[in-house]
């Protein structure tokens, strides 16, 4: 497979090849619609909210950030079965349950770890500052390493020494490097965005490798601060409220992206930069093709 290289995108996240790590298989895949080309990561899991709360939150709404991260966790370890993240998980966990955990380290909703800031604010959903040391410490999190008032401990769970950072700024600059190398690196990144109202226009079905994939195209709908009147027209569309002032949007895992004009003359799509996305609303499509826009920031993670 041709690799669709990143000039400047050589930097601490993808320090895979320097620890040695023998990849079993690729699921990076060169995607092609109409005149627009890019990659695609296969298999990538697409849990969607709520979870079962096992843990017993008081609430389990706003729950973006806690299963975005867990689809790409799960897909690092059990899928690609990458050394730096193998037992990561525990070993056999469903992604929502381990979105509890995720959750619980992230303080989503204000519960959960002391160490995080919005223990102290208590706003509904995930602030982005707190994921990736929430990822950090959920990944290190052993017997021998238990943080305070932790949640329930699973025996399986190896502890590892991960790296994550957010990366803010000029949507079409540095976070848009780190998006790009991390997909090529087949680690599925978190997008965050100021909010969520992707409006399907068309559907598309391509071949991925050996497979094929629904992709559907989506444009941005109206700003909305919450999920409020969705929700009103679809039960199915998950409770969650947006505040940039706070830094709180929605969460996505990044499973690809295309460059280009996907329908050409023949059609309504722009020629642009498309991200592809699983955005754990069980109210939509799995894989939503949406035009690179409404960036707060992105998550991106590796061994340390």
């Amino acid at each position: 497979m041709r690799r669709i290289l990143f000039i400047g995108v050589v930097i601490l996240v993808f320090a895979i090849t320097v620890v040695g790590v023998a990849v079993p298989e690729e699921y990076v895949e060169e995607v092609g619609v109409g005149d627009a080309t890019g990659l695609f990561i296969l298999n990538v899991p697409d849990a969607s909210q709520p979870p079962s709360n096992t843990l017993h939150f008081h609430s389990v709404d706003n729950w973006c950030a806690p299963l975005a991260v867990a689809n790409s966790i799960v897909f690092l370890d059990l899928v690609m079965e990458f050394d730096w993240a193998h037992g990561v998980t525990g070993g056999g966990i469903e992604v929502w349950d381990l979105s509890e955990y995720l959750g619980y380290f992230m303080a989503t909703n204000g519960e959960g770890s002391p160490d995080r800031e919005n223990a102290r604010y208590h706003s509904s959903g995930t602030l982005r500052k707190d994921i990736p040391p929430g990822v950090m410490e959920y990944a290190r999190w052993d017997r021998d390493n238990l943080y305070e008032t932790p949640p329930p401990e699973f025996i399986e769970k190896r502890g590892l020494d991960w790296h994550s950072e957010l990366v803010e700024g000029n949507a079409w600059e540095e976070p848009l490097d780190f998006l790009l190398g991390s997909i090529e690196e087949q680690i599925p990144p978190v997008a965050c965005f100021t909010y969520w109202n992707p409006v399907i226009i068309e559907k598309e079905e391509v071949e991925i490798g050996s497979e094929k994939v629904l992709l559907s195209f989506a444009e941005w709908g109206e700003h909305l601060s919450s999920t409020q009147v969705l929700h009103k027209e679809n039960p199915k569309v998950p409770i969650e409220e947006w505040n940039e002032k706070e830094g709180i949007g929605h969460a996505v895992t990044v499973v690809g992206f295309i460059k280009g004009d996907p329908d050409g003359a023949r059609g309504p799509l722009p020629n642009t930069l498309w991200v592809i996305v699983h955005d754990n609303w069980v109210s939509t499509p799995e894989n939503i093709v949406i035009p690179w826009d409404h960036l707060a920031g992105v998550v991106v993670f590796a061994p340390r």
